[in-house]
């Protein structure tokens, strides 16, 4: 043998020595969103009395709450019917707030309007996170997953018995549904990225949740798009890590808050205080994560009240009672009056796997 292949062959031999002795590269996959709602579980006996009535027949409540008669209300409407006056029931509601006896914005002014007392979910089960740490209560809830005892999603109470709000994981509320039909393709993808020594195997694991700079990559019918490379948006507004633990396939994750930069249309926002996260990968390589925490719910309203009355009649219904909603379940973080300023609130997100670069390294996908 000569010098050259001896010289060569110990190369080889340390190069295999040095791999056998390196730790086991992390392994790391990455989620582009492809579902984002409120984590609802309605079911038929969440609401004493009934769901709220449809905007059409509250907004007569409404104009009753203004002082205006039966007998008015019958001829405004029976006008309204035929066509010949088919706004002047949609001008007094657009305007039913009153300051100092004149006519304001109740959308922007709700504390003007008189609470309409919109019924509040009863119910038992709802997904979620024990926030607080204390246990069962009145006000609290039991997953219907994981059986925990004391969960906090006041936001389920609050638009419990909304029908724009009402369903579950399979059934989207319509809002929700309508939401992200607006938002996947005019909101920057959400990229979920799990990362640990070995993902089959129980032990920690790192959960980061970035924005990216495009938009959710869709197929013909607009669904999100599998296996698709996304840039990751280097703004550390939109950049969350939390360390978590992988045990029998679930991963679980808390942090001191969550901040993404969202859409008005939801919120400008999406932020939360004492976040706690659940996430499972199927076989199918999908993604089901659950994100609870405490969220301003001046930021939900906000996103309400912008779109004014076509956001009430069409997606979300009473906007002033649910202001009133708002407040009375609020239940986190109380400002100088001592009004809560925060309500709890669990959101279901879907992810489909993808592809994540570094801006500018286009070979880097992890």
């Amino acid at each position: 043998m000569t010098v050259s292949r001896i010289s060569a062959a110990g190369a080889l031999a340390g190069i295999v020595l040095l791999a056998a002795a390196a730790p086991a590269s992390a392994e790391s996959r990455t989620y582009v969103r492809s579902w984002f709602s409120q984590a609802m579980a309605s079911d038929d006996t969440d609401c004493a009395g009934g769901v709220n009535p449809p905007w059409a027949e509250q907004r007569l409540h409404d104009l009753a709450d203004l002082g205006y008669s039966p007998q008015q209300i019958e001829t405004m409407l029976a006008a309204e019917l035929s066509g010949k006056d088919r706004g002047a029931i949609n001008q007094i509601i657009r305007m039913r707030g009153r300051k100092n006896g004149e006519p304001v914005n109740p959308y922007s002014y709700p504390e003007t309007v008189k609470d309409p007392k919109l019924r509040a979910s009863i119910g038992r089960y709802a997904y979620g996170f024990n926030l607080d740490g204390n246990g069962a209560s009145p006000d609290s809830f039991e997953d219907p997953e994981t059986k925990e005892q004391g969960v906090d999603h006041a936001l389920a109470r609050a638009l419990g018995c909304m029908r724009e709000f009402r369903g579950t994981l399979t059934t989207y509320p319509l809002y929700w549904d309508w939401t992200w039909g607006q938002l996947k393709g005019t909101e920057p993808a959400w990229l979920i990225t799990i990362s640990g020594d070995n993902l089959a195997q129980d032990g920690p694991v790192t959960v980061t949740i970035e924005r990216a700079l495009e938009h959710m990559r869709a197929n013909t019918d607009g669904s999100a798009r599998r296996d698709a490379t996304y840039r990751i948006d280097p703004d550390p507004r939109s950049r969350n890590v939390y360390e978590g633990t992988l045990k029998n396939g679930v991963i679980a994750a808390e942090g001191t808050a969550i901040r993404m930069l969202q859409d008005p249309l939801v919120a400008m926002e999406f932020r939360m205080t004492k976040v706690h996260m659940r996430l499972k990968t199927a076989a199918d390589g999908t993604l089901d994560m659950m994100v609870g925490g405490y969220q301003p719910w001046s930021d939900i309203y906000y996103s309400f009240a912008a779109g004014a009355s076509g956001n009430e009649s069409c997606s979300t219904g009473d906007m002033p009672g649910i202001y009133y909603l708002f407040r009375k379940f609020a239940d986190a973080e109380p400002d100088a009056t001592g009004q809560n300023s925060a309500i709890s609130a669990t959101y279901y997100m879907q992810g489909l796997p993808a592809f994540s670069v570094a801006p500018g390294r286009a070979g880097s996908a992890r």
